[in-house]
C-alpha cells in the first residue's frame, strides 16, 4: 500500500515538475524573443540573409527612346502589304527578340520580325539619322547572325556594328551572402567590315584596318601620319574608312 502512494507521489511531482518546466522554458524564449538578438555564426550555411528575389535588370533596346524613323519591308511571295514601307514613325529596335517596334498610338505598339524588315533609317541619340541594314543583304561572317547591321560608313568599304544583347547571369554565393541575385541584359557591339557584301568580323585597331586597306597603303599611312585618328573609336575608324572610299 505505502509503494502504491509513493508512486503516485512521484508521478504528480513529476507532471507538476514538467508543466512548471515548460511554462519556464516558453517565457524564457518570449524574452529572448522580446529582449534579445540571437547571435548566427556567419559560416553557418543552413542560414542566408532574407531579401527580395533576383529580377532582370536593363533593357532591351538599343535606345529606348523612340526616334523617328523610315521603315522598308521585304516584299515576298505570300506577304500582303498595302505598302512596302512607312515613313516618319516612331521606332525602335528590341535587340532580344530582334524586333521592330512601332509605336502607333499612345498605346498601340506595334511589332514586327527583323526578318521582314530591309531595312531602317531612323535618329540616334546623337541627332544624326542612321541606316540599320538587315543582316541577310551581307555575306561571310553575317551569315551567323541575327538584327541589323548599323552602316556608319558607305562606299567600296563599309564600316558596320552589329549591335546585340545577352544576359549576364547572377552570381549569388548562398554560403558566402556575396554576388548578385539579379540576372542583366547586358548591349554588345561588335565591328564588321564589308566589301561586296561580304562581311568580316574585325577587332577595332590599326593592323586590321590597314589589312583590308592593303590596295591603298602608302595613301593610308600617310593619312594616319598627318591625322593621327584613333583607330579604337568610331569616329576614328569612320574617319579612315570615309578617307580610303574617296581615293
Amino acid at each position: 500500500m505505502r509503494f502504491f502512494v509513493l508512486l503516485s507521489f512521484l508521478c504528480a511531482t513529476t507532471t507538476s515538475f514538467a508543466q512548471e518546466q515548460e511554462q519556464f522554458m516558453t517565457q524564457t524564449t518570449r524574452d529572448r524573443i522580446n529582449y534579445t538578438t540571437v547571435t548566427i555564426p556567419i559560416t553557418n550555411s543552413l542560414f542566408t540573409i532574407k531579401g527580395p528575389a533576383g529580377k532582370l535588370l536593363g533593357d532591351p533596346y538599343l535606345d529606348t527612346t523612340w526616334q523617328a524613323g523610315n521603315v522598308k519591308f521585304y516584299n515576298r511571295l505570300g506577304v500582303s502589304l498595302t505598302n512596302d514601307s512607312l515613313a516618319g514613325v516612331p521606332v525602335r529596335l528590341d535587340l532580344s527578340t530582334n524586333e521592330v517596334e512601332v509605336r502607333a498610338g499612345a498605346k498601340d505598339i506595334r511589332a514586327v520580325k527583323a526578318t521582314a524588315v530591309r531595312y531602317i533609317v531612323m535618329n540616334t541619340a546623337t541627332g544624326t539619322p542612321s541606316r540599320f541594314i538587315n543582316v541577310m543583304e551581307y555575306k561571310g561572317d553575317a551569315e551567323s547572325l541575327t538584327g541589323f547591321f548599323e552602316q556608319i560608313t558607305a562606299g567600296k568599304l563599309q564600316l558596320l556594328q552589329h549591335p546585340s544583347v545577352y544576359v549576364r547571369r547572377a552570381n549569388y554565393n548562398v554560403a558566402m551572402n556575396t554576388g548578385t541575385k539579379d540576372d542583366e541584359l547586358v548591349k554588345k557591339m561588335d565591328w564588321y567590315i564589308a566589301q561586296n557584301t561580304k562581311a568580316t568580323k574585325f577587332s577595332p585597331g590599326k593592323k586590321a584596318l590597314l589589312d583590308v586597306m592593303a590596295d591603298k597603303k602608302d595613301q593610308v599611312e600617310a593619312f594616319l601620319k598627318k591625322e593621327k585618328p584613333d583607330l579604337k573609336t568610331r569616329s576614328g575608324m569612320a574617319a579612315l574608312v570615309t578617307y580610303y572610299n574617296s581615293l
